[in-house]
């Protein structure tokens, strides 16, 4: 009889451990490790990723080339760049995340009555914002989950241990897949959270992770703050295409010369020179559609060389130099 009152106390006092550890937080405390998490108590003074401009584009600059639509008519008003098809993205239904062992169900949800994004009843899942942005899609898709329950770790406990370049990859029913990869962490008060840099428009494609962290307030009934991990989409590398420099390339008098390129994929040409014939810089851009010459008075005074650009910025190597 007396072992089996041992028993049932130690199981009593085990229960009431966790039920402190949680009110307390004591989980986290008990695995934490080294955090990229910055807390941020004033939103408006973040400064994550708000250029919609990334500075490292590939891209040849406004105007020094342009583009002819189907018609070739300069003056019609759709004279623009050729526009990249939009990915319809997909509907999620699970997410895995390797480095912190996460594999779990997401369901579709919306908005409470009480104006906040819904989390699912199951700890064990996680939510999108279905009427938000699709994965894959431009603008910011936002995923939430649990954090921790009265028994302990929930789907996104390990969140706050993610690191910058970490891949979190998204699979609908279908089995297609999309990936991020993690650019920062950023932790808010629950009640002063940047909803607009989270839900809000972007030109980029993104996919933010919402779950609660910091210390439990037993009268408010939750975590005293919100964190966010915010991703982006990690693009299939291109095939890098062998850009043909120009050739024949050739001076006459006040005139540099040469053939074009003949391929879909050019914009222009990029005019060099060099007064030594080694130290040289560009002095022209020419279009793909204009006259394949350039005019340079003192054309007979230089060594030139000049290069092919495709529709993407990307340069070929020189041409033959000449003088």
């Amino acid at each position: 009889m007396k072992a089996e009152w041992k028993i049932y106390f130690t199981v009593v006092g085990l229960v009431a451990l966790m039920l402190v550890g949680y009110e307390t937080n004591v989980w986290a405390k008990l695995t934490e490790s080294e955090s990229q998490v910055v807390k941020v108590d004033d939103p408006d003074s973040s400064s994550y990723l708000n250029s919609s401009k990334q500075p490292d584009q590939k891209q040849a600059p406004d105007g020094e080339f342009t583009v002819l639509n189907k018609n070739k008519d300069l003056n019609d008003a759709e004279v623009t760049k050729k526009e990249v098809k939009e990915d319809e993205g997909i509907v999620p239904t699970r997410i895995e995340i390797p480095s912190i062992d996460v594999d779990a169900e997401i369901e579709n949800v919306g908005i409470l009555e009480n104006g906040e994004m819904g989390v699912p009843e199951d700890d064990s899942k996680v939510g999108w914002f279905e009427p938000g942005t699709k994965p894959g899609n431009e603008g910011n898709s936002v995923l939430a989950g649990h954090v921790d329950n009265y028994k302990g770790p929930a789907v996104f406990f390990y969140l706050k241990d993610l690191k910058k370049g970490d891949e979190i990859t998204v699979t609908d029913k279908d089995g297609e897949k999309k990936t991020y990869v993690v650019q920062k962490l950023e932790s808010y008060p629950m009640d002063n959270s940047p909803i607009e840099k989270i839900f809000g428009k972007t030109d980029k494609k993104r996919l933010n992770l919402i779950t609660c962290t910091g210390d439990f307030i037993r009268d408010e009934g939750g975590h005293q703050d919100r964190l966010v991990v915010y991703t982006e989409l990690k693009e299939p590398e291109k095939e890098k295409r062998e850009i043909a420099a120009p050739t024949n390339v050739e001076v006459n008098g006040t005139f540099v010369t040469w053939h074009a390129v003949r391929e879909d994929y050019v914009a222009g040409y990029r005019v060099y020179r060099s007064e030594n014939g080694e130290d040289f810089e560009k002095v022209g851009s020419i279009s793909a559609h204009e006259r394949k010459a350039f005019s340079d008075p003192d054309a007979g005074k230089y060594t030139y060389y000049v290069t092919t650009v495709d529709n993407e910025g990307n340069e070929s190597k020189p041409s033959e130099k000449t003088s």
